[in-house]
């Protein structure tokens, strides 16, 4: 069985280390909220690991994360596998 994660704690630190390399300043969570126009509690909420996160992103926030972020859809999301996963009929 597969499952679709969200990984923003994982983009959020790579959009950082590309910001210091260009000599930026770093990205919280509040400025990300910001810049795209939602609560910070929004993203607060997906920064959270457990499983509803991926399926609570909605594609038009999904696409403005990767863009202000500046990453790929790679690094906001993994597919896990794993036998401890639950099975649908």
């Amino acid at each position: 069985m597969k499952e679709v994660r969200l990984t923003l704690p994982k983009a959020l630190a790579l959009a950082n280390l590309k910001r210091a390399e260009r000599g930026q300043k770093a990205i919280t969570m509040n400025a990300l909220a910001s810049e795209i126009g939602v609560a910070a509690t929004t993203i607060t909420r997906l920064a959270r690991t457990d499983e509803k996160g991926a399926s609570s992103l909605p594609l038009d926030l999904a696409g403005k994360i990767l863009t202000v972020l500046d990453v790929g859809i790679g690094d906001l999301l993994e597919v896990v596998v794993g036998e401890d996963l639950p099975t649908y009929p």
